[in-house]
C-alpha cells in the first residue's frame, strides 16, 4: 500500500478488474458536489478516516500546520448536501484523499477531486501532487481521470509510489494576461 495522496483500491471508484461496481442510488445526482473547508470539529480525528498508518501520520501531522487544507467534498442526494469524502492539501501541494465508504465504488471520485482542484485554484499553489502505491491501479486510473500526470517512481519505505502530478497554474504571470 502506498503512502500518502492515494486512495486505497477501496476508496477508488473506478472499480477493480473484475470487481461489481456498486450502482448510484436513484436519489443522487453525482454532478452536483461542491467543496468547502473543514470545521474545526470535523479536523479533528479526521487521520483516523485515512486507514494506512503512514498516510494517517501524515494527515496528523499536515492538519497542525496553519497552511494546510482540509476539506469536505459535498454531494447532493435526497435534496441536501451530504459528505462524499475529505480531500487534505498541504502547503507543498501533496494531497490527500479518501471517499466515505458509503459513497466508495460508485464511480464518484474523480469527480471528487476534479471539484476539490476547483477550489484550491484560488489557493497559492502552482501544482498538487499525488503519490500512489504501486499496487494500487485503481487509485491511479482516478487520479489520472482528474487530469493527475504520471511523473515518476519512488521507493519510500521500501515501497515503490508513483508520482500524479497536477499543474494548476502554469508559467503565466499576471502581467501576461489580456485586460
Amino acid at each position: 500500500m502506498g503512502q500518502i495522496g492515494q486512495l486505497t483500491t477501496a476508496d477508488a471508484a473506478a472499480g477493480s478488474e473484475g470487481g461489481k461496481r456498486s450502482m448510484p442510488r436513484a436519489d443522487s445526482f453525482s454532478a452536483h458536489q461542491r467543496v468547502r473547508e473543514a470545521t474545526v470539529e470535523e479536523r479533528r480525528g479526521l487521520e483516523r478516516s485515512f486507514p494506512d498508518r503512514d498516510r494517517s501520520r501524515w494527515v496528523s501531522q499536515t492538519l497542525r500546520s496553519e497552511r494546510a487544507w482540509a476539506l469536505v467534498v459535498e454531494t447532493f442526494e435526497n435534496r441536501q448536501w451530504v459528505p462524499l469524502g475529505h480531500a487534505i492539501v498541504d502547503a507543498d501541494g501533496l494531497m490527500a484523499l479518501c471517499i466515505l465508504p458509503r459513497h466508495r465504488r460508485m464511480g464518484r471520485s474523480p469527480a471528487a477531486v476534479r471539484a476539490a482542484l476547483r477550489y484550491l485554484r484560488e489557493y497559492p499553489l502552482e501544482v498538487l501532487t499525488a503519490r500512489v502505491g504501486d499496487a494500487e491501479s485503481a487509485a491511479a486510473r482516478t487520479f489520472e481521470r482528474a487530469g493527475f500526470v504520471f511523473s515518476g517512481q519512488a521507493v519510500s519505505a521500501g515501497r515503490v509510489e508513483r508520482r500524479y502530478d497536477f499543474v494548476i497554474r502554469g508559467e503565466c504571470t499576471p502581467f501576461n494576461v489580456w485586460i
